[in-house]
């Protein structure tokens, strides 16, 4: 085991390389948002975040006079994916913690 100078040094130097591999990948455009990045979090699931952005959408679709299955055919596929169960964090989904 070294000292504490070693021990801090090489832990923000792994910070800093996990910053660099976020920025990155989000400055070059792979990924544009935190979720895209890091997937969707628990609180996310619990409030009920995607459910309720899905029906805010297609509410407002169905207000402007569309059908509602051109209302639900306008909502992005990744929101669509977001709420797909799979991907429930408590369920045991893609994005587990």
């Amino acid at each position: 085991m070294g000292n504490i100078e070693t021990v801090l040094s090489s832990s923000i130097a792994a910070v800093f390389f996990a910053a660099f591999i976020t920025t990155g990948t989000m400055w070059y455009g792979s990924a544009t948002t935190p979720i895209e990045l890091f997937g969707p979090t628990r609180y996310q699931w619990d409030s009920g975040y995607f459910q309720q952005e899905i029906e805010r959408r297609v509410e407002n679709s169905l207000n402007e006079g569309l059908s509602l299955s051109e209302a639900w055919s306008r909502i992005p596929d990744k929101l669509a994916f977001y709420d797909y169960v799979g991907n429930n964090p408590a369920k045991g989904g893609l994005f587990r913690a």
